[in-house]
């Protein structure tokens, strides 16, 4: 079992990537580590792999100076939970025209199936961001649900049919919950025999989360036009460039050439949440990065008020509900 990456323009991202058959994993405890970095003309990645039994997760951090395409070939059945935390997004475009499309907007997720990978992966030009994968053999998934997939509805049918499919058809928002299983399992503090059970319960339930949000995604709700999309991306972009001035609702919609309503629902539909809850999260999340870095010389107060606080309490408090500890615990 293998997946193959080629790329047309660069020989030094040409590899094999094999798997064992089922994702098994040799060592006694069941769980096996990898990280790797690389650095060239203007790309940078550095991945964290973390295998188990039927499950292999990489997280990865990098940039790109550019768009970049690889050729991806698997002779193998395909099931990935894929995240886009913070990236520009990416987009896989199979040589078959029968099959789907897989577009994955930065800040969304998505559950797909392909009965083999044989088409072209297209990255994003991106600042420093980060993706997580989780491949998942379909044996594992099998043996999740007792071997009635149908419980996935027409997902589970495809699959059992091997026909490509993405559940709920698109992408969805990532959400703060989905988050924090995210940073559990990248700061999981357990090894060994330990480690492994914590990572298969964490990606059962994020899994679990996965299919609940787009089962209860409103039924026969028109999903967002394409062109409606790209302005919203062109919106949330906007925002990421003036976070510390942001424009008002008037002034984006006038930007993106959308209307008031539209551009507040159509945003609250594709990133699950509203866009002054956007700035406010994206403000504590680089809050949260200054408090992390050990070479910033700022005080809680000062970060604070980078933050658009006035009130250092108020950032404490809503510091705390995001991340579930106060700042000062931060740097201990």
């Amino acid at each position: 079992m293998k997946i193959v990456f080629t790329s047309e323009e660069f020989a030094e991202l040409n590899f094999e990537r094999g798997y064992s058959e089922g994702f098994g994993v040799a060592d006694r405890s069941g769980i096996w580590e990898e990280k790797s970095e690389y650095s060239h003309l203007g790309m940078y990645s550095r991945i964290h792999r973390i295998f188990c039994p039927g499950i292999i997760i990489s997280m990865a951090e990098g940039m790109l100076d550019r768009d970049l395409v690889q050729i991806l070939e698997s002779d193998f059945p395909y099931l990935q939970m894929h995240f886009e935390l913070s990236t520009t997004g990416c987009l896989y475009i199979p040589q078959a025209e029968a099959e789907i499309e897989t577009v994955i907007y930065g800040g969304t997720h998505s559950l797909l199936f392909y009965p083999a990978l044989k088409g072209r992966l297209h990255y994003l030009k991106k600042p420093m961001s980060q993706s997580v994968e989780i491949e998942l053999s379909l044996d594992f998934l099998r043996r999740l649900f007792h071997n009635d997939l149908e419980v996935l509805g027409e997902f589970g049918k495809n699959i059992e049919q091997n026909q490509p499919a993405i559940m709920g058809s698109r992408s969805f928002p990532i959400t703060q919950a989905m988050k924090r299983l995210l940073a559990e399992i990248r700061d999981c503090p357990y090894t060994g025999a330990l480690k492994k059970a914590f990572i298969e319960a964490k990606v059962i339930e994020l899994l679990t989360m996965q299919i609940g949000q787009i089962n209860a995604a409103e039924p026969g709700r028109k999903s967002l036009k394409r062109s409606d999309i790209d302005k919203l991306h062109e919106v949330k972009n906007l925002l990421l460039r003036n976070i510390e001035n942001p424009f008002s609702i008037e002034e984006l919609a006038r930007v993106a050439g959308l209307n008031r309503t539209k551009l507040q629902e159509g945003f609250k539909e594709l990133f699950g949440t509203t866009v002054f809850g956007y700035i406010a999260d994206t403000r504590l999340e680089e809050a949260r990065r200054h408090i992390l870095d050990p070479g910033s010389a700022l005080s809680i107060g000062e970060i604070a008020a980078l933050s658009g606080y006035k009130n250092p309490q108020h950032f404490t408090a809503a510091f705390k509900k995001k991340f579930g500890y106060l700042p000062r615990d931060a740097r201990r």
